[in-house]
């Protein structure tokens, strides 16, 4: 039964009972609290004694202390196999990257040695300075008074002939009598080889000092592997001419009315059996022994080499070792046998 009914059935008994009051026995009048009679008999609910819900709180988060991560274990790299430098008997060595100017390898670079006929390299700079390639000159009397062991282009005294050609002479042949020609065409000697001495102050070559055109021996005409060098690599930047002079095998100048036929084969071996070989120069004589200058291309990488001091005849076997090192150090393989 509900409480709604319960409370309609209390108040039906009281006014019944006091229905039967009024009706037996009248009674003086007063006024009867029916308010607190029906409160009294309605039941009244039950207290309810459990504590208010409380809702519930929203979790907090526990900060736990960051736990580090494990530490990765470096490997370390691998350590590029070191390439041995080769076993060369030239006296110095000097190999120089041409694409970036810089030294890969020298070996008593900066020692002062005749550098025989290199020393043609500063001759033919200096002459295409002063008279340019298409100049014609007079051969003089004075090749006459060279030693009977120089090498020689073949000239005769009083021909006329260009200054490209007496540079062919100069690198194919390294003729001294072609060298001498140059050095008294277009001032006296001694002004060319003053000349030829303030080039190569201005190029920094401080182990270097010229007496002849040629690189006959002399006390007081001496370089290094390192000035050689730079000034061969200055040679390469400047003097295109002369780089594709010093690349070529052999050639034929025709005769023309003012002087004979020449035919020129260069005494570079390299350029015949190193593949990639284009230039540069040679020399020889008995003090200074085997001297070379090598320039080389292989798969895009240039390098210049320079020997100084090899013995007879060895320069031209060792010179390939040099290089090879060289592309070995950028990375470059060797060319497959028979290219």
């Amino acid at each position: 039964m509900g409480r709604s009914t319960l409370r309609l059935t209390a108040v039906a008994i009281v006014t019944g009972a006091l229905s039967t009051l009024g009706s037996t026995a009248p009674a003086s009048p007063r006024t009867i609290d029916t308010t607190s009679l029906v409160a009294a008999a309605i039941p009244v609910d039950p207290i309810d004694r459990r504590p208010e819900r409380i809702p519930p709180a929203t979790p907090s988060t526990v900060a736990f202390p960051a736990q580090p991560l494990p530490t990765a274990v470096a490997r370390p790299a691998p350590t590029p196999r070191p390439i041995p430098a080769p076993v060369i008997d030239a006296q110095a060595v000097a190999l120089v990257n041409l694409d970036t100017g810089r030294f890969l390898w020298q070996s008593n670079g900066r020692a002062a040695w005749a550098p025989a006929s290199l020393t043609k390299m500063m001759t033919a700079m200096v002459a295409v300075d002063l008279m340019g390639l298409n100049s014609v000159v007079t051969v003089p009397d004075s090749i006459r008074q060279l030693p009977a062991d120089s090498t020689f282009m073949g000239l005769t005294p009083g021909e006329r002939v260009t200054v490209r050609e007496l540079l062919y002479g100069v690198f194919l042949t390294s003729g001294n009598d072609a060298a001498e020609t140059l050095a008294s065409a277009a001032t006296s000697r001694s002004t060319f080889i003053a000349d030829m001495n303030a080039r190569a102050a201005r190029l920094g070559l401080k182990t270097t000092h010229f007496l002849n055109p040629t690189g006959l021996d002399g006390a007081g005409h001496y370089s290094s592997a390192v000035d050689l060098a730079m000034a061969a690599v200055y040679l390469e930047s400047h003097y295109q001419s002369l780089v594709g002079i010093a690349a070529t095998p052999a050639i034929t100048l025709p005769a023309t009315a003012a002087h004979k036929a020449y035919a020129l084969v260069n005494l570079d071996k390299l350029l015949r059996t190193y593949p990639g070989a284009y230039g540069l120069k040679t020399g020889w004589t008995e003090q200074a022994l085997g001297c070379l200058i090598t320039t080389s291309s292989r798969a895009g990488h240039r390098l210049l080499a320079v020997l100084l001091g090899a013995p007879n005849g060895t320069a031209y076997a060792q010179m390939p070792k040099v290089l090879d090192y060289g592309f070995e150090l950028l990375g470059v393989l060797p060319p497959p046998p028979g290219t």
